[in-house]
């Protein structure tokens, strides 16, 4: 004999309804999160290969315009000396061997700005006291720099990041805030890392830089805080019209091998 559920107590089925209902809103919550999550992934993705085209292009355009020049020099240096010593006339290597030395630095220095071997061997510490140092002494822009709790190595990756973000950033003072001093700190701070570039330049407006497309690629700040971002960090922009800048950034750090 079949008896009626008791007083109180929900009937069988109203309840595996209600279970099988929580469990597809359940799944439509999950599957719009991946959704949301694939298209972030995706924006990253292409943010980074965008970044790396970049970087391309700037060293082509270096290579082209700087070493180029100097070897197409060279080389018209060169067949005036053959034509000298074709017809007979006193000729000299003097301007053609400096040409080439020079040829010759160049390669060096953009080989170790686009992956010093300090950054590698010695770690971050090194390559940022490099970075300043070479900087001072190629453009007059002096760097004060500021390290802390950096005494053991990080993550190669992470320091390759904080390195480019400084190097960015510093480009930036040089090409845009009309100053021939910055500030530059590093700190470990519990498991992060922060980071911070200021200057007392020209300043500018950081939402419309951020907004404008052709304005923050060409400073590289949508570059860096994509990047950061791929590694869970994120990027502060304090600044207006004529009262300098501030560059901040965390991320978190990563566990070393």
């Amino acid at each position: 004999m079949r008896t009626e559920p008791e007083a109180g107590l929900p009937d069988p089925m109203v309840e595996i309804v209600e279970r099988v209902r929580h469990i597809t809103s359940e799944n439509e919550r999950l599957f719009q999160r991946l959704i949301e999550g694939e298209r972030r992934f995706r924006g990253l993705a292409k943010a980074v290969w965008k970044v790396q085209e970049d970087e391309r292009r700037r060293l082509a355009r270096e290579l082209h315009d700087g070493l180029g020049q100097t070897l197409t020099a060279l080389t018209n240096q060169l067949e005036r000396l053959q034509q000298k010593l074709d017809g007979g006339e006193p000729a000299s290597l003097a301007g053609p061997v400096e040409t080439a030395r020079t040829a010759l630095n160049e390669i060096r220095e953009l080989s170790r700005l686009l992956r010093p071997p300090v950054l590698d061997d010695l770690g971050l510490p090194a390559a940022l006291s490099w970075l300043t140092r070479t900087l001072e002494q190629r453009t007059g822009l002096h760097a004060e720099l500021t390290l802390d709790g950096l005494h053991q190595r990080l993550d190669p990756d992470l320091e390759t990041l904080v390195f480019r973000i400084v190097q960015e950033a510093l480009t930036n003072v040089l090409r845009h805030a009309g100053v021939d001093r910055a500030e530059v700190g590093v700190s470990r701070i519990g498991t992060l890392l922060e980071l911070r570039v200021s200057d007392s330049g020209k300043g500018f407006d950081p939402q419309s830089v951020l907004a404008g497309g052709e304005a923050a690629t060409g400073s590289g700040l949508r570059g860096m805080r994509d990047r950061l971002e791929l590694f869970g960090g994120r990027l502060e922009l304090f600044s207006s019209p004529g009262r300098g800048t501030l560059l901040t950034a965390e991320v978190p750090l990563l566990e070393t091998l």
